[in-house]
């Protein structure tokens, strides 16, 4: 149920989601949540370990159920989960990249920050926010620029993944309920096909509880219309697997 937040200081709010978050199965630690009130919301962060074994896919799906149990005890909760791999020997890591890439001229901040260590590899994803009103190309430096500082940084990172949003996007996105996680596992879950070169135009449509879903692919030309929707029924699927309250999905096959 949601605490009864009156009188309750940062810390014993602190200390609950904490416990909270450590009862997951799957969670093998974390350090203590943040815990900002900013308006009538409260801001969490935390810094949360995981096997290191985990694909990226398998973080991001705790993170989605870390957040959920976080907003089942304080509901209008704004959460920040950075995920990193438990014993990966840089048990800062993840803060690192956020003071590197916050550090950036043009960058409004970083969250949702995942780390993993995948066949000995390490990756890094992360997402920047920046001004909506710089143009494409100054976007563009921007996430150049970061993760420029980070590879020299000497992290070790194989892979460097920045997913860029507009800061007032971000807000708006959060005012209006749309789930920017799930814009996010969309295109995630669309790279693993090398056939789909981009994504785009994702609309969240919601009639109640239900989600219905409409995304735009990017494909190969040369591809047999066959192999299209097969791609799509695996991107599907995959999405499915993650949101059981989206009752319909609608992807446009178009060539790139």
């Amino acid at each position: 149920m949601p605490l009864p937040l009156i009188e309750r200081s940062s810390e014993e709010i602190s200390r609950i989601v904490r416990r909270k978050i450590e009862s997951i199965g799957e969670v093998r630690g974390c350090d203590p949540p943040s815990v900002r009130i900013t308006g009538k919301r409260f801001d969490i962060s935390v810094n949360v370990w995981l096997d290191s074994n985990l694909k990226f896919e398998e973080a991001h799906r705790i993170a989605l159920d870390i957040e959920r149990e976080v907003k089942s005890i304080i509901p209008n909760a704004r959460v920040t989960i950075n995920t990193q791999p438990l014993k990966s020997g840089h048990e800062n890591i993840w803060k690192i990249v956020k003071e590197t890439a916050e550090g950036v001229p043009g960058s409004r901040g970083v969250h949702n920050i995942h780390v993993q260590k995948i066949n000995g590899k390490l990756f890094v994803d992360l997402h920047l926010e920046v001004s909506a009103n710089v143009t494409i190309k100054e976007a563009h430096d921007i996430s150049e620029e970061v993760e420029k500082r980070i590879r020299a940084s000497n992290l070790g990172f194989d892979e460097i993944i920045v997913h860029m949003e507009s800061a007032s996007d971000r807000i708006s996105r959060e005012m209006t309920g749309v789930d920017a996680e799930l814009e996010w596992y969309v295109e995630h879950v669309a790279k693993r096909f090398p056939e789909v070169k981009k994504v785009h135009d994702i609309e969240i449509r919601r009639t109640g509880s239900k989600l219905h879903l409409v995304l735009h692919c990017h494909f190969d030309p040369g591809i047999q219309l066959k192999k299209a929707h097969e791609v799509s029924n695996e991107i599907e699927k995959a999405v499915r697997s993650e949101y059981p309250n989206i009752s319909r999905i609608d992807i446009h096959e178009e060539p790139a």
